[in-house]
């Protein structure tokens, strides 16, 4: 666990672990909300909780990969990318990591496996090909890097505020940047509490290793019966991070 102060957003508490049970539990709540509430997914998984990535948003977005060494984050926010925020210059763009690497300055060599795996999951600038992040950090043993910890004013920061939100996290929970250094979490309103309760057991069971729903957290999910499609796409999702439906039936092939 590393604690940093950060201008605009305070202390922020950094740890793989923690990061990885959010991650989780981001990809779960917003495959499992759509039984019930139909909306575009935001969040795309690979790998696992020991060695994996995360991509979260739509438009704006953040990537964040982690293995058993550290951690990489990179974001892009209001279409800033390198070319705005990093000094990239357009007959410069590669179409590569360097396109990138600025958001994350004096980056150890054992997390260039890790950067790579972001890059790879970064949108590419529709106008000059560049791999789309204005903002970084990496996390290693006790050590943070990253432009996220460099910057001096917000206006040449975007980005920063979804990074940040990754060092704010209130148990397994990752606050949403609303922009204008504003953080909200979804709150136990009393109609939320059984769908977040569902969340957190799935969550905690999928982290030990493969599990299924049970009919009764099924029923919570979805107390009418949702679009067999709709179905079918959680159902793939879930799969992704171990988690089958009750009886762990066969779910056909994309």
């Amino acid at each position: 666990m590393i604690e940093r102060t950060v201008p605009y957003f305070g202390k922020l508490v950094f740890d793989r672990d923690a990061i990885v049970r959010a991650a989780l539990r981001a990809y779960v709540a917003d495959a499992v909300i759509a039984l019930s509430h139909f909306h575009g997914f935001l969040t795309m998984w690979k790998g696992d909780p020991r060695q994996g990535a995360l991509y979260n948003g739509s438009g704006d977005y953040e990537v964040v990969v982690w293995t058993e060494t550290g951690v990489v984050g990179l974001a892009c926010d209001l279409g800033c990318g390198p070319i705005e925020q990093l000094g990239l210059e357009i007959d410069a763009v590669t179409g590569g990591p360097d396109d990138v690497r600025g958001a994350v300055p004096d980056l150890p060599p054992d997390l260039e496996s890790t950067f790579l795996t972001a890059v790879g999951m970064l949108e590419v600038g529709a106008d000059h090909g560049e791999k789309h992040a204005g903002a970084g950090f990496w996390l290693y043993g006790d050590r943070v890097g990253g432009t996220l910890f460099l910057f001096e004013d917000l206006t040449y920061a975007w980005g920063v505020e979804r990074l940040a939100a990754w060092g704010m996290l209130r148990g397994d929970r990752l606050p949403r940047a609303c922009g204008g250094n504003s953080f909200e979490f979804d709150t136990d309103h009393p109609e939320t509490r059984p769908f977040n309760a569902v969340v957190d057991a799935l969550t905690s069971r999928a982290l030990l290793g493969p599990t299924e729903l049970t009919p009764d957290e099924l029923a919570t999910l979805c107390p009418t019966p949702p679009d067999p499609e709709e179905v079918l796409t959680v159902q793939r999702m879930l799969q992704k991070v171990g988690i089958t439906w009750p009886g762990s039936p066969e779910i056909p092939p994309e």
